[in-house]
């Protein structure tokens, strides 16, 4: 195997290393506190989060984290549209009788998850493919293929809590996503921008699903 294969799969091997240092090794040492799930699971990917950003900007990338004078405007629009996406959906779980006290901290825990998402895969990922993969296939780079591939096998994860079809559709619905904000990405080289873009997309997708049909089709955890 060439160095240019073993980075490969280092690469697409990367979300599913996160995935199992949070669930067999961050999970079992906070439910040692006898914590309410959802403070759990803020531990788990929140920590795991603050870990990979403290050794990335040790070792000097921040992997396209940083505000840039010419971003900033758009990073400000972006961040009011998150937090009134955030309302949004609130008040359609309250619409749908499905908003309990527990309601924002669900929330939280989602955004940070998106956080850890495109830290890893706009950044860490995309970045680093791009200096080893050049070439391009229906018109889009080889790299942003890549971070699109793992983003989509990072949901066989999923197996474990949903049924297969869930989780078969989750792996094709995320691919012209993936390639959308490889995409921007790329452009901007600002992968905090991606980040707003999932998470606004995410928030207007369920709250539209749920006012229209009136039911959740995820678990808030």
């Amino acid at each position: 195997m060439s160095s240019k294969q073993k980075t490969i799969f280092l690469l697409l091997g990367l979300p599913f290393f996160i995935t199992f240092i949070e669930r067999y090794l961050i999970k079992p040492l906070v439910s040692m506190f006898s914590l309410p799930d959802t403070s759990i699971y803020l531990l788990k990917v929140g920590s795991i989060s603050l870990v990979l950003f403290a050794i990335c900007s040790f070792l000097g990338n921040t992997y396209g984290l940083d505000i840039t004078k010419k971003l900033k405007k758009a990073l400000t629009i972006m961040f009011i549209t998150l937090l009134t996406m955030c309302y949004v959906f609130l008040f359609s779980l309250k619409v749908r009788g499905f908003f309990d006290n527990l309601a924002v901290i669900h929330l939280i825990n989602w955004v940070i998850s998106v956080f850890r998402e495109e830290f890893i895969l706009r950044g860490i990922i995309q970045t680093k493919a791009s200096s080893i993969l050049k070439g391009r296939f229906l018109k889009i780079p080889n790299f942003i293929w890549l971070s699109t591939i793992a983003f989509s096998l990072w949901h066989l994860v999923n197996l474990t809590i949903w049924p297969w079809q869930t989780v078969l559709l989750q792996m094709i619905g995320v691919i012209p996503a993936g390639i959308v904000l490889g995409l921007i990405r790329e452009k901007t080289g600002n992968a905090l921008l991606t980040y707003l873009l999932h998470i606004c997309g995410d928030l207007l997708f369920f709250s539209l699903y749920l006012l229209l049909f009136g039911k959740l089709f995820f678990t808030l955890f």
